[in-house]
């Protein structure tokens, strides 16, 4: 069997032999000149090379064309396993679905002007004597957005003035505010954080407290914190801040009880019960240093509480404890304290956000040098269609002025007892907007200040309503 199989396979060679002989080198093909097969061999050769091109090109916008803030899939993937902070929340920027859009990213700078006109019926924020007088406002915001996995920068300020026609010396006023958030993680385990404002304005800030509630001229503020947050354990984390805020007002006899710095040190031990729950214990150290007046105190806080998420759109915040006050030249003071905030998100046309803080601060006026104060603030954003659109911002303090001993510079008697008392201060801020192209818009609102006392300084009270419209354009 295997001799037949050997002697067909010489047949068929021989056939094959006397029928194609084969073809010695550099010796033209039967048939073909030698033009026609160089011109074979240089298409092929050509024709392998696009080829090759085309298909570096095919493959090029899924591996290199990538969006200024993006990472290959497979890091993404590996870096958001490992970036989930203690409060159970992952902190990588993107995801294996983003696909970025490279260079034609959205411009991330926003600038917008506005100009808004109206009447005031009590500028000097005063009990006996109110002036009233229409103003005019005028500004332009700057926003900026930077974002990559890693990296988050947020940056707004506003720059303009407003002028009261009615106001003799320094009609005037500066509206001057910038703000700046900041962070980045170094590491799986290390992150670090900034968040800052600072003002340069006349009109009380009822939002953060510092200050007098009344106008007393132009004055600047700041609050600034950076933090660092480390990850020891998956359940197990600290964040370590510290904050700097300063008051300073232009006018000396306004700022002698308010001009002053505060540093404050903090260290947060965060325990992760659930995904959505942390339990925090806190420790906070403050030094408060007067310019002028000799009110200067170091304080201690030792808090405790929890940072929890009842769903994605609703979170809350809370800390509560002791706070120990050790004054340089006054007797030492004691008193609970906490704080807390909760934000409601409802789809994305409802937002809410309360906040609450109650312990001892520094009085803002000569004869009394402590208060006990507890502030509160509701804010929230409704938009009732897709060009209308509101807004609403409601707070109320309630301080509790300490009395206070003096030495009397011509006695008898030697000393002067300043008794203590009371005072509530109310402002609430209404807004509508008009979007009548995707650049202009028209808005109008309505604010009212309130500030009431006891019997014994009714000349702090005073009732102040404020009424405007205007038109604003970005671009």
């Amino acid at each position: 069997m295997t001799e037949q199989a050997n002697d067909s396979k010489k047949d068929i060679a021989a056939v094959c032999a006397a029928n194609y002989p084969p073809r010695q080198k550099g010796a033209a093909a039967p048939g073909l000149p030698d033009s026609t097969l160089r011109n074979m061999r240089t298409f092929v050769a050509r024709s392998g090379r696009l080829l090759l091109l085309s298909a570096a090109f095919a493959w090029l916008p899924l591996t290199c064309v990538r969006g200024e803030t993006e990472v290959p899939a497979d890091a993404v993937t590996a870096s958001s396993t490992s970036s989930t902070d203690v409060g159970g929340s992952s902190t990588d920027a993107g995801g294996s679905n983003n696909l970025g859009v490279g260079l034609f990213s959205r411009f991330p700078i926003k600038v917008s002007a506005s100009v808004q006109g109206g009447y005031d019926d009590n500028v000097s924020t005063t009990n006996d004597g109110a002036l009233g007088s229409a103003f005019v406002t005028s500004g332009i915001a700057v926003a900026y957005e930077l974002g990559t996995p890693r990296t988050q920068l947020t940056l707004s300020s506003n720059f303009g003035f407003t002028y009261y026609t009615e106001l003799e010396n320094d009609p005037f006023e500066p509206n001057l505010n910038l703000a700046m958030s900041l962070s980045h993680k170094v590491t799986a385990r290390l992150s670090l954080s900034f968040q800052g404002a600072a003002s340069y304005q006349t009109e009380p800030d009822f939002q953060y407290g510092f200050g007098t509630n009344r106008r007393a001229g132009n004055y600047f503020f700041t609050q600034d914190r950076l933090g660092v947050q480390y990850v020891w354990a998956p359940r197990f984390a600290t964040n370590t801040t510290l904050g700097i805020a300063a008051v300073q007002y232009d006018d000396l006899s306004a700022g002698f009880f308010e001009d002053r710095v505060e540093y404050t040190f903090g260290n947060e031990f965060r325990f992760l019960v659930w995904p959505t729950t942390n339990l925090v214990a806190e420790y906070r150290f403050q030094v408060e240093n007067y310019n002028h007046a000799n009110r200067d105190s170091d304080a201690h806080y030792l808090l405790g509480g929890f940072d929890h998420a009842f769903s994605p759109r609703l979170n809350a915040s809370f800390r509560g404890g002791a706070q120990f006050v050790d004054y340089k030249d006054f007797p030492d003071q004691n008193s609970p304290y906490f704080e807390g905030n909760v934000n409601y998100k409802l789809g994305k046309d409802t937002s809410l956000g309360w906040n609450f803080h109650y312990g001892i601060e520094g009085g803002d006026i000569a004869t009394n040098t402590s208060r006990t104060s507890f502030r509160t603030g509701l804010t929230g954003r409704y938009n009732f269609t897709a060009r209308i659109s509101g807004s609403l911002a409601l707070y109320y303090y309630h301080d509790d002025y300490s009395s206070s001993r003096f030495p009397n510079p011509l006695p008898p008697p030697a000393t002067i007892v300043s008794p203590s008392f009371n005072e509530d201060s109310f402002s609430v801020n209404l807004a509508v907007q008009y979007a009548v192209t995707r650049n202009l818009g028209v808005s109008a609102g309505y604010d009212h200040n309130e500030v009431s006392s006891d019997s014994v300084v009714s000349f702090r009270d005073y009732s102040r309503n404020r009424i405007w419209g205007g038109i604003n354009f970005s671009f």
